[in-house]
């Protein structure tokens, strides 16, 4: 679950686990019937939640509240959300060290 946050991270960061709430067998499935990347290896897990600020940068310095800066790709006001992703997608494809400073401008860019 993500509180202010895109919640397919807990996903991406490959540690968090996610899955079915415990307890269901398979003749009835409901949720599921298991967990992934429980990488801590932590038992009677029923969810994870991970949670960002509100506010981006600047605002959020104003509120007094930590930001985030810059702005996450994912975010509907990136403006170069797009490009970004494209660019991490074709990395994460042909990982080429030369494609990393593209990918970190177009990142910064946000």
């Amino acid at each position: 679950m993500g509180v202010n946050c895109w919640p397919a991270m807990g996903f991406l960061l490959g540690y968090t686990p996610w899955g079915a709430y415990p307890g269901h067998t398979r003749q009835a499935v409901g949720s599921g019937t298991g967990f992934v990347h429980n990488a801590f290896m932590l038992g009677e897990i029923e969810k994870t939640v991970l949670r960002a600020p509100f506010a981006p940068a600047p605002r959020g310095l104003f509120a007094g509240s930590p930001s985030l800066s810059p702005r996450p790709p994912y975010f509907a006001t990136s403006r170069t959300g797009r490009a970004t992703l494209e660019r991490l997608t074709r990395f994460v494809a042909a990982p080429r060290a030369r494609h990393l400073p593209a990918l970190a401008f177009s990142a910064l860019r946000s």
